[in-house]
C-alpha cells in the first residue's frame, strides 16, 4: 500500500510548517503550504530604485535586471544625465513623472527629486531599501560630495530608510554583469543579516570592472581624498562668445592603505559607510575657544 511521505524542507519556516501539517495528508500539506507562500510573497523586499545617469543607462537597466528576481522593484530615475548634481532638490520649477515602456518612471528633475517625490507620495508605501545606480565612473573621495549616483541614496537615507550607491570604477560599462550581479549579492546578505528596516545607514560601493569570478572581496574603507580639479576648458563658441567647462576630477592623492583608492587598485570591491554630519568633531573644542574670542572681542566695540 502507497503511503504519502512529508516532502523535504529547504528553509526552516518550510519545516515548520510541513510539521504542522504532517497529520493532514497530501492535502492539507498543500493548504498550509500555499498559505505559507503567500505570506512569504507578502513580506518580499521592496526596493526604491534610481541613478544620476537617466532611466535609460545601462547600469540602472542591468541593476533592476538583477534585483527583480529577489524583490519588488520600482525605478524612479531622471530623465537625461545629472552627474555632479549631488543633494540638490529642485524649487523654482514643477516636476513631472512619465512612465516609460519597460515601466521605468523617469522625471524631469534631479536624483534627489526622483528619490524624494517617490517617497513622498508617488510609491504610496515605504520601501526597505532605496538603491542608486549602477554609475558609469568611480564615486571614491571627495567625488562623494558631488555625486549625482550617492545624492540619491542619501535622500533615502534622509528618510531613514537604508540605502546603496553603486558605482563602476572606469566609464564604459565595461563587464556590467559581474558588477549587477555583485551588487545583487550585497543586497541580498543585507537582507538575509536582517539589516533592512532597522536603523537607517547609508552605503557607498565601487566595483571595479572586471568579471564577477575576478573580483576580490569586499573591502570596507574610508574615503579617500584627490588632488584639486583640472583647470576648466575655456572654448569659443559659433557666437564669439567664451565658454567654461568644468575640467576633470584629479588625481587621487590620500590613496593610502584603508582607503577605497587602495582598495580598488587592488582589484577589491570598496565598501564606505558614510553619514551626512559634516560637523568637524575633532575641531569643536579649538572652535570654541576661537568663538569666545570673538564674542569677547564683539562685546567690547
Amino acid at each position: 500500500m502507497r503511503t504519502s511521505k512529508r516532502p523535504r524542507s529547504v528553509t526552516e519556516p518550510g519545516r515548520l510548517v510541513n510539521r504542522r501539517a504532517k497529520s493532514r495528508g497530501w492535502q492539507g500539506w498543500l493548504r498550509v503550504r500555499l498559505a505559507y507562500n503567500r505570506c512569504q510573497l507578502a513580506q518580499t523586499m521592496k526596493i526604491l530604485l534610481s541613478n544620476d545617469d537617466g532611466y535609460q543607462a545601462p547600469g540602472i537597466v542591468a541593476l533592476y535586471e538583477a534585483l527583480r528576481g529577489i524583490a519588488e522593484v520600482d525605478v524612479v530615475a531622471p530623465e537625461h544625465n545629472n552627474s555632479a548634481k549631488s543633494n540638490a532638490l529642485t524649487l523654482n520649477a514643477p516636476l513631472y513623472v512619465h512612465r516609460a515602456a519597460n515601466g521605468f518612471r523617469y522625471v524631469n528633475g534631479t536624483p534627489a527629486d526622483c528619490v524624494h517625490i517617490a517617497l513622498t507620495g508617488l510609491l504610496g508605501y515605504r520601501p526597505d531599501l532605496v538603491v542608486s545606480g549602477i554609475n558609469n565612473g568611480a564615486n571614491m573621495g571627495d567625488d562623494t560630495i558631488y555625486s549625482g549616483t550617492v545624492g540619491a541614496a542619501m535622500e533615502g537615507y534622509l528618510f531613514g530608510i537604508p540605502a546603496i550607491a553603486f558605482s563602476q570604477v572606469d566609464k564604459g560599462w565595461g563587464e556590467l554583469d559581474g558588477a549587477a550581479r555583485q551588487a545583487r549579492e550585497i543586497v541580498q546578505q543585507m537582507q538575509a543579516q536582517q539589516l533592512l528596516g532597522t536603523t537607517p545607514w547609508l552605503l557607498n560601493v565601487n566595483i571595479p570592472n572586471m568579471p564577477y569570478e575576478a573580483l576580490r572581496p569586499i573591502k570596507l574603507c574610508r574615503l579617500g581624498r584627490r588632488h584639486a580639479a583640472e583647470r576648466v576648458i575655456v572654448q569659443e563658441s559659433p557666437r564669439g562668445e567664451t565658454m567654461y567647462w568644468i575640467g576633470g576630477a584629479g588625481a587621487a592623492k590620500d590613496a593610502s592603505e584603508g582607503t577605497d583608492f587602495h582598495a580598488i587598485a587592488q582589484g577589491h570591491v570598496a565598501m564606505t559607510p558614510l553619514q551626512v554630519d559634516l560637523t568637524d568633531h575633532d575641531r569643536l573644542a579649538y572652535w570654541a575657544q576661537t568663538a569666545a574670542r570673538l564674542s569677547t572681542g564683539m562685546a567690547g566695540r
